[in-house]
């Protein structure tokens, strides 16, 4: 008789493939948001300043729309789960549409000339790319739930949060180095290195052993409906956590740095940046490992609290030493809670709404970062210091108040 997964069972090979299609994506949207303002400001014969602010404006629609397109794909993933016993058939398509729609855009720039066809060419192919992008991240990131047992998420979601971070640390210590090698070269450079990504997540997939994909592919289809708390919750979480560490890491880690930081230190900014994220994402090797120790939902609230309280600690001006403290702390909460809150969301609904669930916290995230980009589309000349922290301040205890709140509406505890 075929058994499931053990209580400590993490399917690791499977695991760094997924963290290697995490990190492939994000090296897709550092190309991405490098070279867009280029483009715009070639096509449109803009200033570098115009072109900036029109593709703030089109980050802002892009994210709008992923609050409607990840719920529902996620959920259409689902469905082809129950019905073919698998999402990877429509998460390849998916991601080869992207890859050809992500090439189309220099392609555009380079052979379309600066006319209003090309202009809204680039625009719409832009939108585009982002829609299809939106599709199977969900349906991806899902996968964690497929690979691991409910107590051991946040350790094996600890590999994802390290690789996206390592390689989110590209964007500030390379920019100009991508930039050298050409928007042609960029593109191919991510677009392949996706595709491998997603071949190798295939192939490891197809070697799952039988009594785990015996365990791992529920028929039992579930109502929505029966699930409208811990998915309200959910959607609750995924916003209030959006905007929190937008906050943080696009205003509030720069202050930190620019007030302090790069000049006890005599690095430029961007380097600090840099090893910033890259502190972040080892930190994740650490607070995966103590999640094993402590409830994924409680090490979340204390994680945010410790942001919330750092950034109360910092507001005290405490000099370059203790900026470097504080940071520390914040850095490694916030590393806490990117591993956790994935296992979060999949610990309150079934497994064969996984996608669905995934979804409706990404689809949350993004939709507030995308009022928040309305509403204050430059925070870091809008927003005083203090107003900054009080409503980061604010956005993660309601955070944490919703995942203490999943402890009792949820499918399960983690």
């Amino acid at each position: 008789m075929l058994k499931p997964l053990s209580s400590n069972q993490i399917c690791w090979r499977q695991v760094f493939s997924l963290a290697a299609v995490q990190g492939s994506i994000s090296l897709a949207w550092i190309s991405y948001n490098i070279y867009l303002p280029k483009f715009i400001e070639q096509v449109f014969a803009y200033s570098s300043d115009d072109a900036q602010k029109l593709t703030a404006l089109i980050l802002v629609i892009e994210s709008a729309i992923g609050l409607l397109v990840e719920p529902f794909f996620g959920s259409f993933s689902d469905r082809l789960q129950r019905l073919y016993g698998s999402k990877i058939p429509f998460i390849l398509v998916s991601a080869i549409g992207s890859t050809i729609l992500l090439m189309g855009l220099p392609c555009i720039v380079i052979f379309g000339g600066s006319n209003a066809v090309t202009q809204i060419l680039l625009l719409g192919l832009a939108v585009l790319w982002s829609i299809v992008m939106a599709t199977f991240r969900s349906p991806v990131l899902s996968l964690l739930g497929n690979l691991s047992t409910a107590n051991k998420l946040p350790l094996a979601a600890a590999a994802l949060t390290v690789v996206g971070g390592l390689v989110a640390a590209i964007k500030p210590l390379a920019t100009d180095f991508i930039v050298s090698l050409g928007a042609p070269l960029t593109f191919a450079i991510s677009s392949i290195t996706f595709l491998i990504c997603l071949a190798s997540l295939r192939s490891t997939m197809r070697q799952l052993p039988k009594e785990v994909k015996t365990d791992l592919e529920p028929m039992e289809s579930w109502s929505i409906i029966a699930f409208l708390k811990p998915i309200s919750l959910v959607l609750w979480v995924g916003a209030m956590l959006g905007v929190g560490t937008k906050l943080l890491m696009s205003d509030l880690v720069p202050r930190i740095l620019r007030g302090n930081i790069t000049g006890f230190t005599g690095l430029s900014f961007e380097t600090c940046l840099g090893l910033i994220l890259i502190t972040q994402a080892l930190f994740a090797i650490g607070t995966g490992k103590v999640s094993q120790f402590i409830s994924n939902r409680i090490l979340m609230i204390i994680s945010l609290g410790t942001i919330s309280a750092g950034l109360g600690l910092w507001s005290l001006n405490m000099g370059a030493i203790g900026s470097v403290i504080i940071l520390s702390l914040i850095l490694m909460g916030l590393s806490a809670v990117n591993n956790g809150m994935v296992p979060f969301a999949l610990t309150m609904v079934p497994k064969s709404l996984s996608g669905l669930i995934v979804g409706i916290f990404f689809g949350g995230m993004s939709g507030a970062i995308a009022l928040l980009g309305y509403l204050v589309p430059q925070s870091a000349t809008m927003l005083s210091t203090s107003g900054s922290i009080l409503i980061t301040t604010i956005v993660f205890l309601f955070a944490g108040l919703g995942i203490a709140l999943g402890s009792r509406i949820g499918m399960k505890t983690s």
